[in-house]
């Protein structure tokens, strides 16, 4: 928890912010919010499984004079551990829905039926791409820190919760929500926008598609939305939707022209150009960064390249041993 903010915000229309622990993690918490509706409480994600985290959320709920069996519905922005974990502890507890996007859940399950196997085709995925993670014999902490429980609802894009608008906003996640507030105006941004940091968009899988294309897709669209201001899953709100998601899409715009710098030279893997970039808003070479970021940084790597292949700017030798990618002159592109 950060020491200088208190557990719990008020942020009045019957909002209140709920910073629950990340233990360990940089990024020190997660947003919990509650929100207030004719039939009760909905409460946007849980943080992971934890009894911290759980000791912590019914604190800043009787802060606020709330009860656990107040809560109707429990919304998920999306099912990465750290929004999810704690789903099941909440509906064994009483909570009677849950709600998240119909793909997410089939990615929740992908991972949580066997993560050992979800592991390893993602470490070879990057081996093929030209990085192999180094073999541990530890299991990965992330697959105890969530219960794979299915969700009581799906929710299409559109979709009303209460006085909540869903907006399917695919990119960090494959069903990812953002939730519009119909009464305040806000947006629940989830971890679609966020400031000041990037959120990860990375192609972990073959055949996953054009994941950056979607998030880019999905960052216009939610900046037409209207919103009056953000309610991040990390950090804290912020008033100026269309400001910060200017800035993301510029920032990707000057990543895809490192990525075109990279492979100027030569075809190139996903590592190797990932070895070429700067990382880090302070510009970390790559072998600065510990392995699990490595991971991430040859991921998103590739999630620009895949980008840049769809526009028909790069072309891919899926062949070749590592995989290697390899611009195009203008002549050239479709």
């Amino acid at each position: 928890m950060a020491d200088e903010l208190a557990p719990t915000s008020s942020l009045g229309a019957g909002i209140v912010q709920i910073r629950l622990p990340m233990a360990g993690n940089p990024l020190r918490y997660v947003n919990g919010y509650l929100v207030e509706d004719d039939d009760g409480y909905t409460l946007i994600d849980c943080g992971w499984k934890a009894d911290d985290v759980f000791a912590a959320l019914h604190a800043g709920l009787a802060e606020h004079g709330v009860a656990l069996g107040d809560v109707r519905r429990l919304a998920i922005t999306h099912f990465h551990f750290d929004h999810y974990g704690s789903a099941g502890t909440l509906l064994d507890a009483g909570v009677p829905e849950l709600l998240m996007h119909a793909r997410d859940w089939e990615t929740a399950r992908e991972h949580g039926t066997d993560p050992v196997a979800a592991d390893a085709a993602a470490d070879a995925w990057l081996a093929r791409n030209g990085f192999h993670v180094a073999a541990s014999s530890d299991e990965n902490p992330q697959h105890h820190r969530y219960d794979l429980v299915r969700p009581t609802r799906f929710v299409q894009h559109g979709e009303r919760i209460g006085r909540l608008r869903a907006l399917w906003t695919p990119g960090h996640a494959p069903g990812h929500l953002c939730l519009l507030d119909t009464v305040s105006g806000q947006l629940f941004s989830g971890d679609h926008v966020l400031d000041p940091i990037t959120p990860h968009v990375g192609s972990w899988r073959e055949g996953r598609g054009d994941v950056l294309g979607a998030y880019v897709a999905s960052l216009r669209a939610v900046a037409a939305c209207g919103a009056s201001g953000v309610l991040p899953a990390h950090g804290e709100p912020f008033p100026d939707l269309g400001r910060r998601v200017a800035e993301l899409l510029a920032h990707e715009a000057a990543r895809e022209a490192q990525v075109l710098a990279a492979l100027a030279a030569a075809p190139a893997s996903a590592a190797d150009v990932a070895r070429m970039l700067p990382w880090r808003r302070r510009g970390d070479r790559f072998t600065q960064l510990a392995p699990a970021h490595q991971e991430f940084a040859v991921a998103e790597t590739l999630a620009h390249l895949e980008h840049l292949r769809a526009r028909g700017i790069v072309a891919c030798d899926a062949q070749a041993e590592p995989i290697r990618y390899t611009a195009l002159a203008a002549a050239q592109r479709v």
